[in-house]
């Protein structure tokens, strides 16, 4: 039989009330703790031992890690790029040079079968290593006819380049600039042909000169050549040895 307020008989209820107390407060204090920690810290942190926040800390420090390998290969690939880059500017400007020397090969030919010579077969070879007939050349081949110009009968046999068409300048010695439209048609003013290093075209006769010398490459017919990206002129002399660097590029 149930006493007062369903208390079960012989019970009394101050005792009943006084053990549950005890209980009671040790419930509240773990679901005080699962509360606190649900909710996070000041500083961010869900954590209040600074476990979490120690492992942020190790995260970071690889993420600076990580980073500096990317820089380090982006800078790697940035310098191999680079080299392909110029490897491939230095493969065009060749193919250029190679293309141009080939254009005025053909226009030589032209102008040998009109005229039975090839241009500068009159001019003497002085020093190998300062001559170059080629004004000579171009007059013949890309000038006007006579009797306004020296050209063959059926000149002109090219088209030139005008912004690469060159002549000595006056006030700077060793220096040339860009042609003027006087001096373009003026055949008594020597006139040069760039490379795509800004250096000109080198030429010299052979074919008619009695004396064949070492230096001469084309001993039946001529030399035309670029001095190349250094701007050495080792050709001047004949093609280097087997094993001397050269990058001169010629009609051989």
């Amino acid at each position: 039989m149930k006493g007062p307020r369903g208390i079960a008989p012989g019970v009394s209820p101050q005792l009943r009330s006084s053990s549950q107390t005890p209980r009671g407060r040790h419930s509240l204090g773990r679901e005080y703790r699962m509360i606190f920690k649900l909710i996070p810290n000041c500083s961010g942190d869900s954590s209040f031992d600074g476990t979490h926040s120690n492992e942020r800390r190790r995260d970071v420090g690889f993420t600076l890690i990580e980073l500096m390998i990317v820089v380090a290969i982006i800078a790697v690939l940035s310098t191999l790029v680079t080299k392909m880059i110029q490897q491939a500017m230095r493969k065009a400007e060749e193919a250029q040079a190679a293309n141009d020397i080939s254009s005025l090969k053909n226009a030589l030919e032209m102008y040998n079968r009109d005229e039975g010579v090839y241009p500068g077969w009159n001019l003497q070879v002085g020093d190998p290593e300062d001559f170059n007939g080629f004004p000579a050349m171009y007059e013949n081949i890309a000038g006007e006819r006579p009797p306004q110009g020296r050209g063959g009968k059926n000149s002109p046999y090219i088209e030139l380049d005008t912004g690469m068409i060159v002549i000595v300048d006056e006030d700077f010695d060793d220096e040339y600039k860009v042609v003027g439209r006087d001096d373009l048609y003026d055949p008594d003013v020597e006139k040069f042909y760039f490379d795509p290093w800004k250096s000109p075209y080198i030429y010299r006769e052979n074919k008619s000169k009695r004396v064949k010398e070492d230096w001469m490459i084309r001993r039946s017919g001529y030399d035309l050549w670029s001095a190349g990206r250094d701007g050495e002129n080792e050709a001047c002399f004949g093609i280097p040895e087997e094993g001397e660097e050269y990058d001169d590029i010629g009609n051989w």
